[in-house]
């Protein structure tokens, strides 16, 4: 796949983090506790992959931008009557930076 394809992927998956983190969590969506962080962490994995793999060369840029991403998202959901800011949701959503750039920084030195 193309970066320019894989940059268009990266777009899309932003704009829907966003539309479902900012839509309001269905009745009996939550099957245990700490399901909303696992899902934050493989969010943020995907869109960490998808990142590193259209932009290469700017791992950092994608790494910090996604963490800004992240914290920004927490920010809107505080600002809803429906959703909650949480600074545990950020920390899930850097663990899953953090594995996708330890992944994609394994795939280049491979």
């Amino acid at each position: 796949m193309t970066p320019a394809v894989l940059r268009l992927f990266f777009w899309a998956a932003l704009v829907a983090v966003l539309v479902l983190s900012l839509a309001p969590v269905p009745a009996g969506h939550m099957v245990f506790s700490w399901q909303d962080k696992l899902e934050h962490a493989f969010a943020f994995l995907a869109l960490g992959m998808l990142g590193h793999l259209a932009w290469a060369g700017r791992w950092q840029v994608v790494a910090v931008g996604l963490l800004a991403y992240g914290a920004l998202i927490e920010l809107a959901q505080s600002w809803t009557s429906y959703r909650m800011g949480d600074g545990w949701d950020w920390l899930a959503d850097a663990l899953g930076v953090g594995l996708a750039t330890v992944l994609a920084y394994r795939r280049r030195t491979a």
